[in-house]
């Protein structure tokens, strides 16, 4: 089971449908409803426990979800994509952030309507981890 505490954002509060909405649309893509329905109640939240295995044999962590509030704007869900387009493929969107600066990712490519999980590093690339977001909750460990 994961718990989850409050992490990047001051003050957190459930997401408006409005604000999810928007960054929909601005996007371009329809997050998962496994992902909302978390996300928008832990909006920056860091999740306990936090611990990936990555397949390549190093590990990292969640440290905290992307969410849909203006400040902190690198945290936010959209602003978070911008410094990344030159590195991105189309299609990969981060939904989450690592200690080190990295991202795990939602990946569009192959299914628009069922992205798989990746995570994203500026020394490896995409390296694949589960097939939806609820697999990737299971990976968690301490």
């Amino acid at each position: 089971m994961v718990n989850w505490v409050d992490g990047a954002i001051d003050n957190p509060r459930p997401a408006p449908d409005a604000a999810v909405r928007q960054a929909e649309d601005e996007l371009e893509v329809g997050l998962p409803a496994e992902f909302l329905a978390v996300a928008q109640t832990h909006q920056g939240a860091t999740p306990v426990p936090a611990g990936i295995d990555l397949p390549n044999g190093f590990g990292t962590a969640v440290d905290h979800l992307l969410h849909f509030e203006d400040t902190p704007f690198v945290s936010n869900i959209v602003a978070a994509i911008f410094p990344l387009l030159d590195v991105l493929d189309e299609g990969i969107i981060p939904f989450a952030a690592d200690a080190g600066g990295d991202f795990f990712c939602f990946d569009y490519r192959t299914d628009p309507g069922h992205p798989s999980v990746v995570f994203w590093s500026v020394d490896w690339g995409v390296v694949p981890l589960a097939p939806n977001f609820t697999a990737f909750l299971n990976m968690l460990r301490p």
